[in-house]
């Protein structure tokens, strides 16, 4: 028991993250739960008192997605393609690139599917698949652009 509290009070810094950690795992999982939950209660409210099918009830739900992904794709591609014309685009030895717009800063490395965009104060970790091609071929060209 000595031995557990002597190396707790030496490590207490990793054994405080790995707490915290553990604290945001399980608000994270019960969030999770708690929205699930509720779309499990819309869906049965849905086909037993107001008589949808359970087809239907999914049906909606894939239409809900579609036409939120419609959304975005006709408001931001359109702002992220006329940031990307202008923005200015430098690449570092380690295979690291800067993507710089008026409004906001990406940076990441070649190869990786991670990438951090900074947004006024913001920071976020975001997988630049999700940005688009638009943005992998602005960054290609970019890249041919500066090596020939």
């Amino acid at each position: 028991m000595e031995q557990l509290l002597q190396l707790v009070t030496d490590y207490w810094p990793l054994v405080l993250c790995a707490v915290l950690v553990i604290l945001a795992a399980q608000w994270l999982v019960r969030s999770l739960i708690r929205l699930i939950s509720l779309f499990v209660v819309i869906g049965v409210v849905l086909v037993l008192f107001f008589q949808f099918s359970p087809d239907q009830v999914i049906e909606m739900g894939r239409s809900a997605v579609q036409a939120t992904q419609e959304v975005v794709e006709k408001t931001i591609a359109p702002v992220l393609q006329a940031e990307l014309e202008d923005a200015d685009i430098s690449f570092r030895p380690d295979g690291s690139y800067e993507v710089k717009t008026a409004t906001l800063r990406i940076a990441g490395k070649k190869g990786d599917s991670k990438a951090t965009v900074y947004y006024k104060d913001e920071k976020f970790e975001v997988d630049i698949g999700q940005l688009g091609e638009l943005f992998q071929q602005r960054l290609e060209k970019a890249e041919t652009e500066s090596a020939g």
